[in-house]
């Protein structure tokens, strides 16, 4: 049987413990399964709390909440971080691990510096905050690594044409902020970007858990059916997860993914593979798409 195409795998920092305790895990389960993995990093205050505010506004979302089980997942520190309890920094309490995701050979970019606010607020930011919250990320970034970072991912996947714009004028190799669909080019508000967008291509653990697809069996199939027969298959996990309580879990997927195609590799290996054939990256429209076991919508190409 022919194996399909390697998969990019996209690894989401979301939250102080995440950093702290998943990161170090999902390098160890990497290391022992020799692949290469991109992280994107949240750099400042872990907020993740302030998602209560979401739930007195959206009845939806604590419906997932209460089926991904939440506080059993991230654990009550990270649930009530930003609210009863200090916010904590993310990436930038860590910059020795930061430095290690590299020098173990992964990529790192970055993910956000307030996750919770670009998530939940990003429709209502204008130009200058939009910019303010990657001045700062990049700003942590670069102090850690002595570089610019070379790709972005958007928290929830959540885009607009404002945030577009603003990422476009930051010499971005490529960007990570869509559900769905090829690599592409995006155009909204009348406006083409130059910035390449490599999709996530499926579903990830907590949308399951929160359909509620609970057996390990069951969730292995949906995320690897969800790769099969796509020709840029990017699989999103998350540290707060996968290198949590699914840790184990992970570990025996890399093994099913690694028999399944033709290796594993970083987002950056991806887009160097579109951007050899930059005739070939078609213009699409940014859209917005309801998700199985999402609360609200993600940027999609139309």
């Amino acid at each position: 049987m022919s194996r399909g195409a390697p998969v990019a795998l996209k690894v989401d920092v979301d939250t102080h413990d995440g950093m702290r305790r998943g990161v170090p895990v999902l390098l160890e389960i990497l290391a022992r399964r020799g692949v290469r993995a991109t992280f994107f990093l949240s750099f400042g205050p872990d907020n993740a709390g302030k998602a209560v505010f979401r739930l007195l506004r959206e009845p939806v979302f604590l419906k997932k909440m209460l089926r991904t089980g939440a506080p059993s997942l991230y654990g009550w520190r990270t649930v009530l971080s930003g609210t009863l309890l200090p916010a904590r920094p993310i990436a930038s309490a860590f910059p020795d691990l930061v430095r290690r995701i590299e020098a173990e050979g992964h990529e790192a970019a970055v993910h956000a510096w307030d996750h919770r606010r670009w998530q939940d607020h990003l429709d209502r930011m204008d130009r200058a905050a939009v910019a303010a919250e990657f001045g700062r990320a990049f700003a942590a970034f670069s102090g850690i690594l002595g570089r610019p970072p070379r790709a972005t991912a958007a928290p929830g996947w959540q885009a607009t044409a404002v945030s577009l714009e603003v990422q476009d004028g930051l010499g971005l190799r490529y960007a990570s902020d869509l559900r769905g669909g090829p690599p592409c080019r995006l155009r909204a508000a009348g406006r083409a970007f130059r910035t390449l967008q490599v999709p996530t291509t499926g579903p990830c653990i907590e949308e399951l858990l929160a359909v509620g697809v609970r057996r390990a069996a069951d969730l292995r199939r949906a995320l690897l059916d969800a790769l099969a027969g796509e020709p840029f298959p990017v699989l999103a996990v998350h540290a707060e997860v996968e290198g949590g309580p699914y840790a184990e879990f992970f570990d025996a997927l890399l093994s099913e993914l690694l028999a399944r195609h033709a290796g594993i590799r970083t987002l950056e290996a991806t887009a160097e593979r579109v951007l050899a054939r930059p005739e070939a990256v078609p213009v699409r429209e940014l859209a917005r798409a309801c998700l199985p076991g999402r609360a609200g919508t993600v940027a999609t190409s139309g």
